[in-house]
């Protein structure tokens, strides 16, 4: 995930927006410091413990999401491909059991995913990257959109 930010970066600016590359920084950085010290730790130190995979695979799907439904100002669509491109190659090159897991994983964050849209996204993420040859059966919301983790936050506490 680190690499697909860092590829953003070396983009020039008519190609990648840097404030929106600072945006989606920040709303990582956010997740990431709402962690508890010890699983920040796990993630730093590249850890793969149950609760740090969660944590980078959703980091991920969300990225991938912001990539899909960014505006061509922000991130030029053809540099947004590449990079999700990138990203499914990554996945391709997982061995059976770390798909097996990350499919897992993914199911496991779905089912507890309080926001339509990135339920959405993480049970179309899969899909999207190769994993399975099904769409998935969940509706696809009117529309698909980026939405900031904070903003999911706060929107699940003010409906809960």
């Amino acid at each position: 995930m680190a690499e697909l930010l860092t590829w953003l970066d070396d983009y020039p600016d008519d190609q990648v927006d840097p404030n929106a590359v600072a945006s989606i920084r920040q709303s990582i950085d956010w997740v990431i410091r709402r962690l508890p010290a010890e699983r920040r730790d796990h993630l730093a130190s590249g850890d793969p413990s149950p609760a740090a995979l969660k944590t980078v695979t959703g980091l991920f799907v969300d990225l991938l999401w912001w990539l899909d439904t960014c505006e061509d100002e922000e991130v030029d669509s053809h540099v947004a491909v590449k990079l999700q491109e990138s990203s499914a190659a990554y996945v391709d090159d997982l061995s059976d059991e770390q798909r097996r897991r990350l499919l897992e994983v993914l199911d496991e964050l779905a089912a507890t995913e309080q926001h339509d849209g990135r339920r959405y996204e993480l049970r179309f993420f899969p899909f999207a990257m190769g994993l399975v040859d099904d769409e998935p059966d969940a509706e696809e919301p009117p529309v698909r959109e980026w939405v900031r983790p904070e903003a999911r936050t706060a929107g699940a506490a003010a409906a809960g």
